[in-house]
């Protein structure tokens, strides 16, 4: 880490250029300036220029697309009076890569324009700088002295930049959504999933082929043949056994209760009497009504003496707990079956972010190996106990899959989304650093000098962060390479208006 550290520190503090500014013979003010255009970054210093005395340019190409120095074309030049008189000079490459040089001398004192156009084999740009001003030898002499301080910036160069990833970008206003990711897993439908049992005692007959795992299966398709058991215990025998006591004491029940209703009527016995009776029916029907659904499936599913199984859903065979030939008892396990053309989406939503979400109508969920940006059908339910473990709150979302390509047991991260700016000012939230529980951003000033300037933060979502103070549109914020700035402050300041070595 200690080695590391040093490399970066060497890459920031190591100067890429050897030759002093100043070389001609005019040593007036050093002027820098700064344009951007959709292409390019054209950061220019040169000496004041005075009538009648060489000033030196130095200009530094910066392709935007890379953030990378221009290495080859041509450069020219032209200096356009107030007057519409001007002059050429024209570079025919770079002296370094990304750096021009020239030397203008000027006839007259005014407020020039310059036009620098670039061409080369793979790249082409227009730069108009406005400004340049031409100053005589009584200006110069009254002019304030440079050194006079305008405010402290971070000074980090141009051949700084070119060797790591580095970016700048401006403001931009967009619709931003703050959302936070939950992990999530699909799950059967409750009333979608079906165990289905043996219905009485018997052996799977091997003539009726159990399905196999994943086999699809319609409603009240045959599933499984049970013949049914020789022996009385647990068979159709000891089933029509107990059919047939429950169905006479429901008989005699209904006779008991008219009896005591007749009595009870002619104020024979109390009402109590009728009461009991009443009792005494509802219980025994509530015994004879599973025994008669049962016989009822064993008529209809009977075939040449074997049980007919029957599946009460539509679906798929996802557990098989038998085989063909195998002796099964009344109430046994046979499979199970899940129609999966709807699925429950479970997300475990972290209680210290439940009170943020305005609403799950704007829920979306990705899938590893499938896709993303999906959306539930509608929401099914919030519980409403925080799990004492994991500290979440399930929530569940319903989720059509009509062609099968989300399986149950699957994962998913579910995305709920907690806020939103329209029109928002944001920034890429890689351009944030914080600092204490307070954020800050580095504007670039001109090509080589950087502030350090605190900013307010909102929410964040799909990347950028909602700026509510602190930059202003058009400005240039430092979103690659930051941290390499960040160490440039701790080890160098400059004074605004001071130039460096090239």
């Amino acid at each position: 880490m200690k080695y590391f550290t040093l490399l970066l520190l060497i890459i920031i503090l190591v100067p890429g250029c050897g030759q002093k500014h100043g070389d001609g013979d005019h040593q007036g003010t050093a002027v820098k300036r700064t344009v951007w255009t959709k292409k390019s970054e054209l950061f220019v210093e040169y000496t004041e220029p005075g009538v009648a005395k060489k000033s030196q340019f130095l200009l530094h190409f910066t392709e935007l697309a890379t953030f990378k120095p221009i290495t080859e074309g041509s450069l020219i030049l032209t200096f356009i009076h107030p007057s519409g008189e001007s002059f050429s000079i024209k570079i025919d490459s770079p002296t370094k890569p990304g750096i021009f040089r020239a030397d203008a001398v000027f006839k007259n004192t005014g407020r020039y324009t310059m036009k620098a156009a670039l061409a080369g084999k793979t790249f082409s740009d227009e730069i108009m700088i406005d400004g340049i001003d031409v100053k005589g030898e009584r200006d110069h002499a009254d002019k304030k002295s440079s050194t006079e301080k305008e405010g402290y910036l971070i000074a980090f160069s141009k051949e700084q930049q070119w060797r790591i990833d580095f970016k700048t970008e401006s403001p931009l206003r967009q619709t931003i959504s703050s959302s936070f990711v939950s992990a999530g897993e699909f799950i059967p439908i409750s009333s979608n999933e079906v165990t289905i049992s043996a219905p009485l005692t018997g052996i799977l007959s091997v003539s009726k082929r159990l399905p196999f795992l994943g086999q699809k299966i319609n409603r009240d398709e045959a599933v499984a043949q049970i013949e049914p058991a020789v022996s009385q215990q647990g068979g159709i025998g000891q089933l029509s056994a107990a059919y047939a006591e429950s169905k006479n004491r429901a008989a005699l029940a209904q006779k008991e209760h008219d009896r005591a209703k007749r009595l009870y009527e002619a104020k024979a016995v109390p009402k109590r009497r009728l009461e009991e009776a009443e009792l005494a029916l509802d219980s025994a029907r509530a015994a004879l009504s599973p025994l008669e659904r049962a016989m009822e499936s064993i008529k209809k599913g009977t075939f040449e003496g074997r049980i007919m199984v029957r599946s009460p859903l539509k679906g798929t065979v996802v557990e098989l707990l038998v085989s063909n030939g195998k002796a099964v008892e009344a109430g046994q396990p046979l499979m199970r079956i899940i129609n999966t053309s709807m699925l429950w989406l479970r997300a475990n939503i972290p209680a210290t972010e439940i009170g943020r979400i305005k609403g799950f109508s704007q829920a979306t969920f990705s899938v590893a190996g499938v896709g993303s940006g999906f959306k539930p059908t509608r929401l099914v339910a919030i519980n409403d106990v925080v799990d004492a473990k994991s500290r979440t709150v399930p929530v569940i979302f319903e989720v059509s899959n009509p062609q099968g390509v989300f399986k149950a047991g699957m994962f998913a991260d579910v995305s709920i989304r907690t806020g939103q700016v329209e029109n928002g000012v944001t920034l890429p939230e890689e351009a944030l650093f914080e600092d204490e529980g307070r954020f800050f951003v580095f504007v670039q000033k001109d090509g080589e000098s950087f502030e350090r300037r605190e900013v307010s933060a909102g929410i964040r979502g799909n990347g950028y962060a909602h700026i509510t103070k602190g930059v202003e549109e058009g400005e240039r914020i430092v979103t690659k390479g930051g941290y390499y700035v960040k160490l440039a402050s701790l080890s160098s300041r400059m004074q605004q208006g001071h130039g460096h070595e090239h």
